[in-house]
């Protein structure tokens, strides 16, 4: 703008005064400077042009070497993807068949409990049979061993009674000594051997009774067959037997008859 009043005003000297104002002159001034503008104009665009060809030329190549780039890069990608598929791929298959054997170990676990817990219920059910069971034999060996001390107590008092029986076998027979004479007494009436009969055929007489009758004096069916109600008293007394066993068993009608039948 200051270049064009320049050269309006003092390279053509165009007057703007009125009284001296060529209108011609200022014109052509006007139409120079619009040339030299549109020459200014024209160089700059040509020159702008031919820089500007080198940066677009750069910039194309760039852009080649973009593109060139952006399609080394899809197909890295692409090469990228597929990798990533079959790894996904890989990945899935292995999953699954992590899987698959996760859940066949989880079957034949839970085939492993169930045969625990049956295997364990087996035992509880044993366990209490079994306890059962020693519970009955702990019953039983409590009743054993009363029953054991029963015996023991039962043995003491036969013990005793032998003893007993033993002193009065021995003042019977020292009673006998002394009266010098031999009794009929079926308690002390002696007998042979060969006289000796098997008791233990007459009903309630068995080997530990017929051994207590042997003890005092008694060892044929005739001796039984003679006992009166007073002896019968006194042998059940003596071989501590229930009188009214001997009474009901009918051992003096079992010893008669046995007496008739023996020839």
């Amino acid at each position: 703008m200051l270049s064009s009043l320049w050269y309006f005003l003092s390279v053509k000297g165009v007057i703007i005064e009125l009284k001296g104002f060529v209108p011609q002159t200022a014109w052509i001034a006007i139409i120079e400077i619009l040339v030299m503008l549109l020459v200014a104009c024209l160089l700059g665009y040509a020159i702008a042009w031919h820089y500007r060809s080198e940066t677009i030329d750069d910039q194309n190549e760039k852009l080649d070497e973009q593109h060139t780039e952006n399609n080394s890069l899809a197909r890295a990608m692409d090469d990228y993807k597929s990798q990533v598929e079959l790894w996904r791929e890989k990945q899935l298959k292995a999953s699954q068949q992590k899987s698959s054997d996760l859940i066949s170990e989880k079957e034949k676990l839970q085939r492993h409990k169930s045969e625990l817990e049956s295997s364990l219920k087996e035992s509880r059910n044993e366990t209490r049979e079994v306890q059962s069971r020693l519970q009955e034999i702990e019953s039983e060996i409590g009743t054993l061993r009363y029953r054991n001390r029963q015996l023991e107590f039962q043995a003491k008092e036969l013990e005793e009674s032998n003893s007993k029986l033993k002193e009065e076998i021995e003042n019977l027979a020292t009673e006998r000594k002394e009266k010098k004479s031999i009794s009929d007494h079926p308690f002390v009436r002696p007998v042979e051997s060969d006289e000796k009969d098997d008791l233990t055929k007459i009903k309630g007489v068995g080997p530990f009774i017929e051994k207590r009758l042997n003890m005092i004096g008694i060892y044929t069916f005739q001796q039984l067959a003679e006992l009166s109600p007073e002896m019968i008293d006194r042998m059940g007394a003596a071989i501590e037997f229930f009188p009214h066993r001997i009474i009901r068993d009918n051992w003096v009608g079992q010893a008669k008859a046995f007496t008739h039948t023996t020839p």
